[in-house]
């Protein structure tokens, strides 16, 4: 009766011992998929940057100004005052009319005059809804705030038509209109002659206003820490 009363209560007990496993088990493998939708949620919308969208790149002017200028061969655009780190990663050029001809848009560093980065806008390039024809840097520049850069677009006589920055400060030409994070300061160009694209834009001439010739444009991402 003793052996039988002990073989009764070690089946109990491997019942019992059982019943643990599978409850530990079942509990295990609840934390886990807790954790795994943790670390989803932790890498989506409202956690880590490995799930979450990149911002948008903005436009450096908030609308593409059409003009009828084309009897000047050269590089032509404007330099800015950059007031907040940005990384660009385009480039762009109003349409006037219609496009005719691929310019390349270049992008100078005023302290040391080194070409930063350019790119070709051609005919066939996407236009975005603003009215610029864009294309892609081979790969993203970085402005720094407090430094100038100057932004130039190759211009051809009699070619594509450009926006003019006027002869006077009282002339009929609408300013600009550049986002919060940089101002132009100044139009700028090279001279002179198709031998005179590629080079740094060192000329300088401003009537008046917020200005700068071709109204060219770039699509720039803030740099956060």
């Amino acid at each position: 009766m003793f052996m039988k009363n002990n073989r009764i209560l070690l089946k109990i007990l491997s019942a019992a011992i059982l019943l643990c496993v599978i409850l530990f088990a079942f509990a295990s493998c609840g934390d886990d998929e807790a954790q795994d939708n943790a670390d989803n949620n932790g890498s989506g919308e409202n956690g880590g940057s490995s799930g979450s969208a990149d911002p948008e790149p903005k436009s450096f002017l908030k609308k593409a100004e059409t003009g009828d200028r084309n009897n000047y061969g050269g590089s032509v655009g404007y330099e800015i005052s950059v007031l907040a780190d940005m990384q660009v990663t385009a480039v762009g050029r109003p349409v006037s009319g219609e496009m005719n001809q691929a310019h390349t848009i270049y992008i100078w560093e005023v302290s040391s005059q080194n070409l930063l980065a350019s790119a070709e806008v051609t005919p066939d390039s996407p236009i975005d809804s603003l009215g610029f024809k864009t294309a892609q840097l081979s790969s993203p520049v970085i402005l720094k705030a407090g430094e100038f850069y100057r932004i130039v677009s190759a211009e051809f006589v009699d070619g594509d038509m450009w926006y003019d920055v006027g002869t006077a400060a009282d002339d009929p030409i609408p300013d600009l209109q550049p986002n919060d994070e940089a101002m132009i300061t100044t139009p700028v160009f090279t001279g002179e002659g198709a031998d005179e694209q590629g080079s740094y834009p060192a000329n300088e001439w401003n009537p008046g206003g917020i200005r700068g010739y071709v109204g060219v444009t770039f699509y720039y991402v803030p740099v956060t820490e």
